[in-house]
């Protein structure tokens, strides 16, 4: 299948009338979550779930939640801090990508990442502009961590709580990330 030109790509929040009975991407989980929980998420004022559209169809979702994440899970050279050194908050805000996905015909077409790209876009353009938010946090399914990473966008992976422990969840300090 040829590539998608993402200008021919609209983007519209996920609401009752949308049809999303004929997703279907590489995980259950995610169909499922698009299909029967994101709705009920909205309504629940969770998170927000945006559909983008090509050629009238859905082809991929990315669905976002305001977050808060432990100081002491941050690299150190990420911690915000008052002028003594101390750190300034022991949680700070951030915003969680928490779902995203792209159906199975466009996969490994870059569509992934440009939605990764757009929804880091309303985070940067948008969203700390009206809200303080210093951090961008997301939790990948192992499959898809190479995407995030190969993203260009910096990722980090943050500090295990419990020595040993393997940590899955990554972020993007938004103040560097428009700082450079």
């Amino acid at each position: 299948m040829a590539s998608i030109d993402w200008d021919s790509i609209s983007v519209e929040p996920l609401d009752r009338h949308h049809d999303i009975s004929d997703f279907h991407c590489a995980s259950d989980d995610l169909d499922d979550f698009i299909k029967n929980d994101a709705l009920h998420e909205q309504k629940c004022m969770l998170s927000r779930t945006y559909l983008f559209f090509y050629e009238g169809h859905v082809i991929g979702f990315v669905s976002l939640s305001a977050d808060s994440v432990a100081v002491q899970r941050l690299k150190t050279d990420d911690i915000v801090r008052k002028q003594d050194g101390k750190s300034l908050y022991s949680n700070l805000p951030c915003i969680l990508i928490g779902r995203m996905a792209v159906i199975k015909q466009y996969e490994r077409k870059g569509l992934g990442t440009k939605i990764l790209k757009w929804a880091v876009g309303l985070i940067t353009d948008v969203v700390w502009k009206a809200v303080g938010c210093r951090y961008i946090t997301l939790d990948p399914k192992a499959e898809s961590l190479a995407l995030y990473m190969k993203s260009g966008l910096g990722f980090r992976q943050m500090e295990a709580l419990n020595p040993g422990k393997i940590e899955t969840i990554y972020y993007i300090n938004i103040y560097k990330l428009l700082s450079e």
